[in-house]
């Protein structure tokens, strides 16, 4: 019984001592810092930029993307459903771009499945753990869908 009083003593002691020290109360600045002034343009008129012409038909290409975003809460994952369309849902890669990016937004993704429609949109079905959140799902299109990217919310109920 003494035993173990001390041992718990002793651990207390040892939890106390190794805290680490607190902080510093914060320092304000001495002077101020100054910004940098503003340069003078030396020409007073616009000056027109074009894109450049091996890159224009990108922009024009992804301007009208999209989704539509489902999913439904189990015990253990949640089961998603998107619908792609537009010019990113046609570039034949069979949702690879939508894949990488939920993978980084939402980890592991299991059951994936992606196929294309008759009007040339896509439908990915998948599933991920329960603490993948709608606002994961939804970054992830926004990233795939880009440099006109997709804005979505994803509902619940398939």
């Amino acid at each position: 019984m003494k035993f173990s009083a001390i041992i718990t003593i002793a651990s207390v002691i040892a939890a106390v001592a190794a805290a680490p020290a607190p902080l510093a109360e914060p320092v304000a600045l001495a002077e101020p810092v100054a910004l940098a002034e503003p340069v003078p343009v030396a020409s007073a008129e616009p000056v027109e930029l074009s894109p450049n012409p091996a890159h224009a038909h990108e922009l024009e290409e992804r301007g009208n993307n999209g989704a539509n975003c489902r999913y439904s809460e189990g015990l253990a994952y949640n089961t998603w459903r998107v619908i792609v369309w537009g010019p990113w849902a046609q570039d034949n890669s069979w949702g690879r771009g939508l894949l990488d990016n939920l993978r980084g937004q939402c980890g592991v993704i299991t059951d994936w499945q992606f196929r294309y429609r008759a009007d040339r949109s896509g439908v990915a079905t998948f599933k991920t753990h329960i603490f993948a959140f709608p606002k994961n799902v939804q970054d992830a299109i926004w990233l795939a869908s880009g440099p006109r990217n997709a804005v979505v919310k994803c509902a619940k109920g398939l």
